[in-house]
């Protein structure tokens, strides 16, 4: 994750409206996360066929949130410096393939969590 954390935010800092590429970066990584930890909860719901209200499902989720925050500003942004330091003399091709799995991870991550949502989901309910 450290280092999807680092592409994430060497592209965020080229952006020149964006003045936080740091939170930005761990924000828009806490959803990816979260969309994965939500496709696993959407097949475990599914097959061993839970039931959760509105509410049990609003506080699981703002619960996973906030600890995932919790963590990725602990473990990313406090440590941002060492994590740009360790990534920043990568090669061309390191970064070029890089770039390709961050790329990969999110079409991926979006993808299965939609997928999921519209399916499993909308057939289950």
């Amino acid at each position: 994750m450290r280092y999807f954390y680092y592409r994430l935010y060497k592209a965020l800092a080229k952006v020149k409206t964006n003045d936080t590429p740091a939170f930005n970066a761990m924000f828009m990584l806490t959803i990816l996360q979260m969309c994965n930890i939500l496709s696993v909860f959407m097949i475990i719901n599914y097959l061993f066929k839970r039931e959760y209200d509105n509410q049990q499902s609003t506080i699981i989720g703002a619960s996973l949130c906030l600890i995932l925050l919790v963590l990725n500003y602990i473990f990313l942004i406090r440590k941002r410096d060492k994590i740009v330091k360790r990534y920043q003399n990568e090669t061309k091709e390191n970064k070029t393939w890089g770039i390709i799995y961050v790329w990969l991870y999110i079409v991926i991550t979006l993808t299965v969590f939609f997928v999921l949502g519209e399916t499993i989901v909308q057939k289950h309910y």
